[in-house]
């Protein structure tokens, strides 16, 4: 298993994560490598035998909320899967671990990372990782459209 930040080149193979849905997928890769030339996001993978199996994006810019991000601050991580077949093993843990980790080591200090109410799963595990202060609700997009809950690490006040 190696967990890395990947290129704009290999985004078509994050689409074995993504439900089976094409025409989703396309607005979803289209929005994705926008952002992606703009420098907005920066995406990491779990990457086992060349495929994808887990996946985060680190969202730069405010998108939704404008409590999302700070420039050099804070950023929003979102759009976390690991594929099912690999879950339950604490490879999603590790994946968001390296993701803090490399951005820690670029400045950042501040994450943000919404999770529906309803998702104890989710927020237990995002809760154990240190993400434990309310800050904002919002309201997904298209592509997930449930309303969240925006939660803040802060390793400044670890």
């Amino acid at each position: 298993m190696n967990i890395r930040k990947i290129k704009k080149e290999e985004f078509e193979k994050l689409k074995t994560l993504f439900p089976d849905n094409d025409e989703m997928w396309i607005k979803y890769k289209k929005m994705r490598l926008e952002q992606f030339e703009k420098e907005e996001i920066d995406l990491f993978v779990i990457e086992d035998n060349g495929n994808f199996i887990g996946e985060i994006t680190v969202n730069y810019v405010n998108h939704e909320l404008e409590t999302e991000t700070i420039p050099n601050q804070r950023v929003y991580l979102e759009a976390f899967r690991v594929d099912k077949k690999y879950q339950w093993q604490g490879l999603g843990q590790k994946l968001i671990n390296y993701c803090i980790e490399y951005l820690i080591k670029k400045g950042y200090t501040q994450f943000t990372i919404g999770v529906e109410d309803n998702n104890e799963i989710a927020k237990h595990i995002y809760f154990k990782l240190g993400f434990n202060e309310e800050i904002d609700k919002g309201q997904g997009d298209e592509f997930d459209p449930s309303e969240y809950i925006l939660y803040l690490k802060d390793v400044d006040k670890i």
